[in-house]
């Protein structure tokens, strides 16, 4: 004799109801309005005169089609939610999110329902910050409720009770909202029985009981009624359940849905107080329900009852034909649970029949799914039923060899527990192994990578360091030398003009000479200041370029403007010297290539970064396509050894920008 209540455990066939009960919830302009057969639906959409009216029509037909076509119920979904993303219908957009959560709730997709259920909260929440509307409160208590079923589904019940409290809480403050606020209050009791606390689920099943005397008799209080009821038979009170099962059977009539799961629970009911007659007829009326409604799971739950008072009666074949059409529902559902309890009650009829193969034949396959789904070695126990069956025939044979299987067993465990751990630590060592080896090779390479940059630098720096002492050396000598030189033949010619009296074409020619003589000291200067400039080693990086920028601009017809900043404090000589010599390159090029009216030079210093851009108007070109000259590689050489960022912009007919960026020390740093 089976205890009260335990052939109906809670199960899918309880979360089969909470995401039907989360879709009631999950449409509440759908609620707010009397339905409309999808035709209507379908003319009312094609004939929306706006994009807002059109999301709307779309939302009554995803609910309208969600018990019968989730796939179609899904595309209205999205193309509401596409209208209202399109024409900013924030109240759109939520609701949408919402009707897709409740679709993937149906279809056991928790993980989309989740998601969908975190985006309509997000969507919702502004707008009941901006204005706490009534209807807006509705749809953040349905969104709510949503997201407690997921995570009721996901097995995580303080979060599942915490969003239906918060779905109770948006409701309590709202007049109209008796039903939905049963259908929470449901959902909440449900919530707390699976976790074991059948106090506080009794507690938020009367409360949702009560609301039935502000709603009337409504088919979302059937389930209430019906989860009270069990859980007084689960605590051996058969006379309280009878009153709560009295009071549900008129709901029925507007509650067909859960007519199935009312005559199951009568059946309990009239078990528990041991008239088997009625328990089978209630139980029987029970499975033409599940049939009719297609819940192969909560029939198969049916038919297990069936058999079982079938064998308490002492009809065997009965109680074998039942136990058999259960077996084989449960086989096609995948219920493993479901189908040990059959398994073991196919055996227990075959012990009772004096059929020991056939019974044994059943007891191995429970044990044998048992095992596979607990994950622990129960061969042992299936070795000693197999003994028990056998011994009154060959007590002492199967005595010992009972005892033998054991051992083996025992042995054979402890044997695959070892190989088991072996393989473990061989498959650690392997995997060790290869890391360390990778990770030695990995090492290798970026220490000969390394090696190689630091050769390449050092390379560059020297050829940089080389090519700017030849520069100032050959300034000094055509300052110091030539320029002397020239100095002095200009002075002997103005003496000889002075001093000797010479004929006036001699002494136009010589002021003729004199003159070319200036002009060659000024561009011998000129050539020296470029190879090294005074004002870069006297007064620093700033007052250099102002004087490249401005040479540059009397030299051709380009406007060169100059932006500085940060430079206030001077930086390292070296670093002076190498910034001022990617500006005189790239203006070089400007001129020579770009055919540019305007260049912008920029340098800006913010604490140890430094940002250098050198952008013109001129042609551009294109950079994928375009090969590298001497003066860019000599820009790009000059980038590496400061450990900067070079970066090159340009396109044919829209200019050309280069950009560099780069760390420097910071003084006292």
């Amino acid at each position: 004799m089976q205890p009260a209540g335990r052939g109906l455990r809670p199960g899918p066939a309880r979360r089969w109801r909470l995401a039907l009960v989360g879709l009631l919830l999950a449409n509440p302009l759908a609620a707010q309005v009397p339905p409309s057969p999808p035709d209507s639906l379908l003319r009312a959409l094609q004939t929306a005169a706006t994009d807002t009216t059109r999301a709307k029509t779309a939302l009554r037909l995803s609910a309208a089609l969600a018990a019968t076509d989730t796939a179609q119920a899904r595309r209205y979904a999205r193309q509401a939610l596409a209208l209202s993303q399109a024409n900013g219908y924030g109240y759109g957009q939520a609701h949408s999110w919402l009707q897709l959560s409740a679709l993937a709730i149906i279809r056991n997709d928790n993980a989309r329902a989740a998601r969908y259920g975190t985006l309509a909260q997000a969507a919702a929440m502004p707008l009941y910050r901006q204005r706490p509307a009534p209807r807006l409160a509705r749809l953040l208590a349905a969104i709510a409720n949503n997201r407690g079923t997921v995570a009721d589904r996901q097995g995580q019940y303080a979060a599942a009770v915490r969003s239906y409290l918060q779905a109770a809480t948006y409701l309590a403050a709202l007049p109209e909202a008796g039903r939905t606020l049963l259908t929470v209050y449901a959902n909440l009791g449900n919530c707390l029985l699976t976790a074991n606390q059948p106090a506080q689920a009794a507690h938020y099943w009367r409360l949702a009981a009560a609301l039935a005397l502000r709603t009337g008799p409504v088919p979302e209080l059937l389930p209430v009624y019906l989860q009270l009821a069990r859980l007084h038979l689960q605590l051996a009170h058969p006379d309280s359940a009878e009153r709560v099962l009295r009071a549900a059977r008129p709901l029925l009539a507007a509650g067909q849905l859960y007519a199935d799961e009312y005559y199951g629970t009568l059946g309990q009911y009239y078990r528990s107080i041991r008239q088997p007659t009625a328990a089978r007829q209630a139980f029987g009326r029970a499975v033409a329900y599940a049939q009719r409604k297609g819940a192969a799971g909560y029939e198969a739950k049916l038919l297990f009852e069936l058999g079982q008072l079938a064998r308490q009666a002492g009809d065997l074949p009965a109680a074998r034909a039942s136990l058999e059409r259960s077996l084989a529902l449960t086989e096609q559902l995948g219920d493993s649970r479901q189908l040990i309890d059959n398994l073991e009650g196919l055996a227990r009829l075959a012990e009772q029949a004096g059929q020991w193969p056939e019974a044994l034949r059943y007891y191995r396959r429970g044990h044998e799914l048992r095992d596979s789904l607990a994950g622990t070695a129960v061969r042992a126990q299936v070795a000693q039923l197999e003994t028990r069956y056998r011994t009154r025939q060959q007590a002492g044979q199967l005595r010992a060899l009972r005892q033998t299987q054991a051992a083996e067993q025992l042995v054979l465990r402890q044997q695959r527990r070892l190989n088991a751990v072996y393989l473990v630590l061989l498959l650690t060592l392997i995997a060790a192994g290869g890391l360390a080896a990778a990770l030695l090779r990995y090492r290798q390479r970026q220490a000969a990578r390394q090696r190689e940059q630091e050769k390449a630098l050092l390379t560059a720096q020297a050829v940089l360091q080389g090519q700017e002492e030849e520069r100032r050396r050959l300034a000094r000598d055509l300052h110091d030398g030539l320029g002397g030189m020239l100095s002095t033949v200009k002075h002997y010619l103005a003496a000889a003009r002075s001093r000797a009296a010479l004929p006036e074409e001699a002494t136009t020619l010589v002021t003729q000479s004199i003159e070319h003589l200036d002009s060659s000291i000024g561009e011998l200067r000129r050539v020296a200041r470029n190879l090294m400039p005074e004002a870069l080693l006297a007064f620093g990086l700033a007052q250099a370029l102002q004087d490249l920028c401005a040479t540059t601009q009397q030299a051709g017809d380009l406007r060169v403007q100059l932006h500085l900043h940060g430079l206030e404090t001077r930086l390292p000589q070296t670093l002076e010297v190498e910034l001022y010599r990617l500006v005189q390159e790239l203006l070089n090029n400007v001129l020579k290539h770009a055919q540019a009216q305007e260049v912008l030079v920029q340098l800006m210093r913010h604490g140890p970064e430094l940002h250098l851009v050198v952008e013109d108007d001129g042609r551009g070109f294109d950079p994928t396509v375009a090969g590298t000259g001497v003066g860019m590689r000599s820009v790009q050489a000059r980038a590496r050894y400061l450990g900067g960022t070079l970066e090159v912009q340009s396109a044919p007919g829209q200019g050309t920008s280069i950009g560099l960026e780069l760390r420097v020390p910071v003084e006292g740093g």
